[in-house]
């Protein structure tokens, strides 16, 4: 559905002095129109600037994007959140990932946007939808077994409100307090092994662009040398093995883009999910990915001082004797 052009001295207050005025004005008049349930003039509010829009008001015209995309009825929601296509940082979260907490069955029909589309549809596979043979994509449109195992998308997906705010953790951290959670864990002993050139390990360096907090390795040995090769102030760390069911999510959110506070705002989980994707394959060659997963043996570790917004991961292969080593550390 277009949204058409509003009458802006209809819903657009006009200043004494006859100009048109912004920011606050365009606040008050968002207000209200989302407290009457106007959506379609809100709409027609957040596609239509004018000549004379400053910063303010076009933060306003996204803010109002936004309330649409989440409260209107699916074909004015979707409307607001083709908006802006291309633009995956909107107003608190890209506007795809807004509109896709409804089901797949009331937004289909709406969505002409091939992108927006797709990333709908990604979101809602991680909604615990099996959209296979409903959408064409690069990337299955169910959740592998490994993928739901840790993933809870009450948690792991933002829950937004119409004001802007959003809950739920999308912070990336593993492993989470290592020696409380993971009993068992223990000392890193001296290793040396040899890197090797991987095409895998520019992708996974470019996961978290543009905060560019990860160092990504390529290795001939075992997850363990592999770990205790790269892990900084080795002597003090302790690490486990653990399933890469359980790392999944924290990789997912880091390739969101997501930096500390999550700022600025992150791509979205599909976005994470797609990316994620793309790294398993490269690593895996040939092979399937869900059959690479499989056997992929994974340690983790941790510096007793380490909190929020780091990851460390060693993944071997143990069919091709190769193992990745991921460590991703942000600070405010």
């Amino acid at each position: 559905m277009a949204p058409t052009r509003p009458d802006w001295h209809r819903i657009r207050a006009v200043g004494k002095d006859g100009r048109v005025n912004t920011g606050n004005d365009l606040y008050r008049t968002r207000m209200s129109l989302m407290e009457a349930d106007r959506w379609a003039e809100l709409l027609a509010l957040a596609a239509h600037g004018s000549g004379d829009d400053d910063e303010a008001a076009v933060d306003e015209r996204r803010a109002a994007a936004h309330a649409v995309a989440l409260k209107a009825p699916p074909a004015l929601a979707v409307a607001a959140a083709e908006l802006h296509p291309d633009d995956d940082h909107g107003f608190s979260g890209p506007l795809w990932e807004v509109v896709a907490h409804r089901p797949w069955r009331e937004l289909a029909a709406h969505l002409t946007h091939p992108r927006v589309r797709e990333l709908v549809a990604q979101t809602r596979v991680l909604h615990g939808e099996d959209l296979r043979g409903v959408v064409e994509s690069e990337i299955p449109l169910r959740l592998e077994p490994w993928e739901s195992a840790h993933w809870d998308p009450e948690w792991d997906i933002p829950e937004y409100d119409v004001t802007g705010g959003r809950s739920g953790c999308h912070v990336w951290c593993f492993p989470c307090w290592l020696i409380d959670d993971l009993p068992g864990g223990v000392p890193l002993r001296a290793a040396t092994v040899e890197q090797v050139e991987h095409p895998a390990v520019p992708v996974l360096n470019g996961l978290n662009d543009p905060h560019k907090p990860i160092k990504a390795y390529a290795v001939q040995g075992t997850a363990w040398e592999a770990a205790a090769s790269v892990a900084a102030d080795r002597e003090t760390c302790r690490a486990a093995e653990v399933p890469f069911a359980r790392a999944y999510p924290h990789l997912v959110h880091l390739a969101t883009g997501t930096g500390p506070y999550a700022m600025p705002h992150d791509t979205g989980q599909a976005m994470g999910r797609l990316a994620v994707w793309r790294v398993l394959r490269m690593m895996a060659g040939e092979d399937p990915v869900p059959a690479f997963v499989e056997r992929l043996r994974c340690v983790t570790w941790r510096r007793p001082a380490e909190y929020s917004n780091f990851l460390h991961l060693a993944m071997e292969d143990p069919a091709r004797g190769i193992t990745w080593a991921v460590t991703a550390e942000a600070t405010d």
